[in-house]
């Protein structure tokens, strides 16, 4: 069994998060670890991997492309942890609720809120629907642009603090409520000015990553991932759908922010005792990262790289914007912006991809090759390829690159007794399917 279980923070929902094989991919782990040398975490995600390898006294290189996992896995491995970080931590636990945007930016939302707030009382499906449907966000494309919409058409890529609310103007009255908005744009804001007035990077890593936890928290949407909020279709308030909106939208967003600020400092507040731990927010197939890891020993790389077409940047596209705050273009289908308000540069994955997926995982092989360590895959096989969850590269096509690459290599594979999420709409899930995750394990002869 792992240690310090209890010590783990779960920040997000994350799809296929390895909370069930933890046990597994760290017994391996640190079986195959060597003293004063790295475990390097290759898509990090959520940093629970990242984490229970830190709680078990091996030092972790954690990387991931979006920038809000980089955030997430810098607060809770304490990466950049100074003795001043606590204390300043608990300054803006008291006075992050005190701060408040620019009046002239909320003054065009304050009617709505109220009514928000009337109709969520009395349960007003109708009332919130139709609200909603006037509501001056960016997305609404049947009301003619607000100044606040106008001025962020002008400036999309720039950054909106002490400006129009881009949480607010963006995402209210779909995947968040009207004030839930407000608030969130408040706390964004606040983060950003506490790191400039005080420039520690722990702290601003971890009010992030209490802010996405507050996300997470309260998000309208299936799985509490952002593929795309739950839209109100029909006034039945016994439907599941429907009471959860009432449920996430009676979220105090201050009070979950300030609740999970405390949970990260209990969770972390022993933390410091491998220093030399690492965060980074690379692509694997980018050269600064295999600079990274050129100077550093390393005795076992883990990756659980996505799988599938899906890409992971369509469901966690919301915190990557508001991670950056800079107001993004959304994308179009048809001419008309899609549910999800995806951003139209969101990052997309060559391991997602069919003709790409087998090149990228040529480079991880290539990374594993040349520091000479052992090497950990989570995997699944997916026997319904008709699902949309068909795998990009084969376990054979993997076994094939391990010969190319590391042939001297010993391959193991280790089998879970649980099934594989599928990320499909429920309408797509093949219920029978027996898609199995298992640990493809290549050790150093």
């Amino acid at each position: 069994m792992i240690k310090n279980l209890e010590s783990i923070y779960k920040p997000v929902q994350y799809l296929g998060a390895k909370t069930r094989s933890l046990d597994s991919i760290v017994s391996e782990c640190s079986r195959l670890h060597k003293k004063d040398s790295y475990v390097v975490d290759l898509f990090s995600g959520s940093s629970l991997v990242s984490q229970a390898l830190y709680l078990n006294d091996m030092p972790v290189i954690a990387n991931d492309v979006m920038r809000f996992c980089f955030d997430m896995s810098t607060c809770l491995l304490n990466v950049s942890k100074t003795k001043d970080s606590t204390k300043l931590l608990r300054k803006a636990i008291k006075e992050v609720s005190s701060y408040d945007i620019d009046p002239d930016f909320i003054n065009p939302f304050r009617f709505y809120m109220t009514q928000e707030e009337n109709l969520l009382r009395q349960k007003d499906l109708y009332g919130l629907k139709d609200l909603y449907s006037q509501l001056p966000v960016i997305s609404n494309e049947t009301l003619d642009s607000s100044n606040q919409v106008l001025f962020i058409k002008d400036n999309f890529g720039r950054e909106a603090f002490n400006s129009a609310p881009l949480i607010t103007n963006y995402y209210s009255g779909s995947y968040f409520g009207i004030r839930q908005s407000i608030r969130l744009d408040a706390i964004r804001t606040y983060i950003e000015l506490y790191y400039r007035e005080y420039s520690d990077e722990w702290v601003y890593s971890a009010m992030l990553t209490a802010l996405y936890s507050t996300l997470s928290a309260i998000v309208h949407s299936a799985g509490k991932h952002f593929a795309q909020p739950i839209s109100i279709t029909d006034f039945d308030k016994d439907k599941i759908t429907n009471i959860r909106l009432f449920e996430n939208r009676s979220f105090n967003a201050d009070e979950l922010f300030v609740g999970f600020l405390e949970d990260i400092l209990s969770k972390t507040h022993n933390g410091g005792f491998i220093p030399s731990c690492i965060s980074s927010c690379y692509d694997v197939q980018d050269n600064s990262f295999a600079n990274l890891l050129e100077d550093k020993a390393i005795s076992v790389m883990y990756a659980d790289p996505p799988y599938t077409a899906q890409q992971y940047s369509r469901f966690y596209h919301i915190p990557e914007v508001i991670r950056n705050y800079r107001y993004p273009q959304l994308q179009q289908f048809r001419g008309h912006i899609t549910q999800g308000l995806y951003p139209d540069n969101k990052f997309k994955s060559d391991f997602c991809s069919k003709t790409k997926a087998k090149d990228a995982f040529r480079v991880v092989f290539g990374l594993v090759k040349k520091a000479q360590c052992n090497f950990i895959l989570s995997y699944s096989e997916s026997k319904k390829n008709t699902t949309g969850n068909e795998r990009m590269v084969t376990r054979d096509d993997i076994l094939a690159l391990a010969e190319e690459y590391i042939p001297k290599y010993k391959a193991k594979q280790l089998k879970f007794d649980f099934d594989y999420r599928q990320l499909n709409s429920s309408a797509k899930v093949v219920h029978d399917k027996e898609d199995k995750e298992f640990l493809i394990i290549f050790e150093k002869r």
